[in-house]
């Protein structure tokens, strides 16, 4: 039961809240990005070479066992993903901007993972298939986009904003689903809240966040993209690190790590959200 939860109802939810994302944007959108190349570079140099350094300190402070410490640092080194997208768009971030990112760094990976994992642990040898990481990218997050910005582009206006609006409330439900299937996939992992390792991913995960957030302040940026940095390079993509870890290394105890995080990254993601949201309804009020 959890192997369906895993492998078809999340995908499922992910690439729903893709399509709701899609149905708020256009092509301008990411004309828009393109002409300010400089911001993906950074993001992708936060992702890439910032993350990693900050999961090496978390690593060293805390003394982790190398089942954990191997865990966090495939978590560093594979960004982005589908939920990042969809908590960029629900906190108010820069949609466009935060899927440009995910598809060029999901892209990459197959490359900067093995290169720095070996980095890391010259003993492990790591090959992901650059198919399988395109295949996954246009399933889950790009297909579901371009429906989602088709449907706004040549569906009739008077159907397209009530379907629109509903779809996007059901955005968050969806994020609320998308948890419920981790947490009841993996309740092996419910041991480990009170361990080194709960920390680890939350130290991680905040500390990303701040990086990302400080980068775009150093830019100039406004709060959209400051938001959007800070989400991109502190919520990773905790299925890309447990299928490394079991079906690609051959080492279960290396997904524990990954596992608790993709339940605990939904504390500070959620909290974003909704100060989002509150301070929405403030200025509606």
């Amino acid at each position: 039961m959890s192997q369906i939860l895993l492998t078809v109802a999340l995908p499922m939810a992910l690439a729903w809240m893709m399509l709701c994302v899609g149905m708020t944007l256009s092509v301008f959108d990411f004309k828009r990005v393109s002409q300010y190349p400089f911001k993906v570079i950074a993001a992708l140099l936060a992702q890439l070479v910032g993350l990693p350094l900050l999961a090496y300190a978390i690593i060293t402070l805390l003394g982790l066992p190398e089942p954990i410490a191997v865990g966090l640092w495939l978590l560093a080194l594979a960004p982005g993903g589908a939920s990042s997208n969809a908590i960029t768009h629900l906190s108010g971030g820069d949609s466009a901007l935060s899927i440009t990112i995910t598809a060029i760094s999901s892209v990459v990976i197959p490359f900067t993972m093995p290169l720095l994992l070996t980095l890391f642990m010259p003993e492990l040898s790591l090959v992901i298939p650059l198919k399988t990481a395109i295949l996954q990218l246009t399933a889950v997050t790009l297909l579901p986009v371009l429906v989602g910005m088709a449907l706004r582009h040549y569906t009739d206006e008077s159907w397209f904003t009530p379907f629109a609006e509903k779809a996007g409330k059901s955005a968050l439900w969806a994020l609320f689903f998308t948890v419920i299937i981790t947490v009841s996939a993996n309740t092996e992992v419910f041991h480990l809240f009170a361990s080194k390792a709960a920390v680890a991913v939350i130290a991680l995960c905040v500390t990303g966040m701040v990086m990302g957030a400080l980068i775009a302040r150093i830019m100039g940026e406004k709060s959209a993209v400051v938001k959007t940095f800070a989400i991109e390079v502190g919520v990773q993509n905790a299925g890309t690190a447990i299928f490394a870890a079991v079906i690609l290394l051959g080492r279960p105890e290396f997904a524990i790590t990954p596992l608790l995080y993709g339940i605990l990254m939904n504390i500070p993601a959620f909290g974003l959200i909704y100060f989002y949201r509150a301070r929405q309804r403030k200025v509606l009020a």
